[in-house]
């Protein structure tokens, strides 16, 4: 069974498309709503195409729309991830942010309201982008105009989509982010996904702490 801890402030939820077990059996909720406590909440932050979607459904039961095409994602999606042991934590994929969302633009300002619900930032810049630490920035420099306290939240840097980096390209990437810790991962592949629940998982011990 899933547990997640007492002492979290409960947040209110959309779920569509959950299988709950019962002692009876499973049952199948097409739209529901319910309460989730945000001690264990992770959110993926980062720009449209960088696999935050296929991120969620790799790694929990979660079936987001996953297509190759701008702002897929419409709202957020949930999914609990399972980690070692009996352990969980749950993942919120965030609509593509763009420059300019605290102000309104692309999807805008009612999707960073939902950041704040969560106790770790998973921030995602996939390996394709033409620079990744600018990219990065832009990610930060958008919560902190948005909610300057959103900075104070653990947080995660990871670079999805290595596949298309080969041992010596992952070096030159690397050498561009100076002391910015990183990590990188495909969701394709598998390559990394362990790990990054392992850096989830800290931080969410870090941040109960």
């Amino acid at each position: 069974m899933y547990a997640l801890p007492d002492a979290s402030p409960l947040i209110d939820v959309e779920f569509s498309d959950v299988s709950v077990r019962l002692p009876g059996g499973r049952i199948a909720l097409k739209n529901a709503t319910g309460a989730l406590r945000a001690g264990r909440l992770a959110a993926i932050i980062g720009p449209s195409g960088a696999g935050k979607s296929t991120l969620l459904s790799v790694v929990s039961a979660a079936k987001p729309e996953i297509a190759d095409y701008p702002f897929t994602t419409l709202r957020p999606n949930l999914g609990m991830v399972a980690y070692r042991g009996s352990r969980s934590f749950v993942m919120a994929d965030i609509p593509g942010i763009i420059e300019g969302a605290h102000e309104g633009k692309g999807l805008g300002l009612r999707f960073l309201r939902h950041i704040e619900r969560n106790s770790v930032l998973l921030f995602m810049v996939p390996a394709d982008a033409d620079d990744i630490p600018e990219a990065y920035r832009v990610l930060l420099g958008e919560l902190e105009q948005y909610n300057p306290g959103l900075l104070e939240k653990d947080r995660v840097l990871a670079i999805s989509k290595c596949d298309l980096l080969d041992a010596e390209l992952r070096e030159e990437v690397s050498a561009t982010m100076g002391d910015l810790r990183h990590h990188y991962f495909s969701a394709v592949t598998g390559e990394g996904v362990d790990g990054l629940k392992d850096l989830l998982w800290k931080a969410i011990q870090d941040g109960s702490e």
